[in-house]
């Protein structure tokens, strides 16, 4: 793999520098270049639309998104009224005991041809793997390592969690998935549209 994908394995310059806390405060998840490279296809899926940023207190999505965080107002999707036209998540599904659990609720709260974008955290990365990671400012660390289906011949006894799988499995129908810049994983899905049947 290119060196745009291991950024953040050997904390690069380029790392290092758009993930200080200025850059931080100033472009918020756009520092990611997983997220800059895929600018394109979130602007498009979010702009004008009622979206939520799950775990976007530290570095928002912006765009009037609704945050909804432990450190925001609202801690989860029941605290969110009304309509949500689509669903934003980086690098904090890692930190969920049961992020399967987390997709089927956002599955359940969404209405259909809804979008749902997941930005996390790649196995390619040792150091942000499961119990490898710590930050002080989240004391839970990553309790998950997630990789992609069509991975083989990964390491023996240790756990992956195979992103596509989980979201499938929620019920998403998956549109793009792969690995990003920074040792990341995006993955756009959408709820199915309900057919009419007559």
């Amino acid at each position: 793999m290119s060196e745009f994908l291991h950024d953040a394995e050997y904390r690069t310059e380029s790392w290092k520098r758009r993930h200080s806390p200025e850059a931080i405060a100033q472009l918020g998840v756009w520092r990611w270049k997983g997220i800059q490279s895929h600018s394109t296809q979130i602007l498009d899926a979010i702009c004008g639309k009622r979206v939520i940023d799950f775990g976007g207190a530290d570095g928002p999505l912006g765009f009037g998104s609704i945050i909804v965080d432990a450190k925001a107002e609202a801690k989860t999707f029941d605290d969110v009224d009304g309509r949500i036209e689509g669903v934003f998540t980086s690098h904090a599904l890692e930190h969920l005991d049961d992020p399967q659990a987390w997709l089927e609720s956002a599955y359940a709260r969404l209405d259909s041809g809804v979008c749902l974008i997941v930005h996390l955290p790649a196995n390619t990365c040792r150091l942000w793997r499961a119990g490898q990671y710590a930050n002080p400012n989240q004391p839970s660390g990553h309790r998950h390592t997630f990789c992609l289906s069509t991975d083989l011949g990964l390491p023996e006894g240790e756990w992956w969690d195979r992103i596509d799988s989980m979201v499938s499995m929620a019920g998403f129908d998956l549109e793009l998935v792969e690995y990003c810049g920074d040792d990341s994983i995006i993955l756009f899905a959408r709820k199915p549209q309900l057919t009419a049947t007559t």
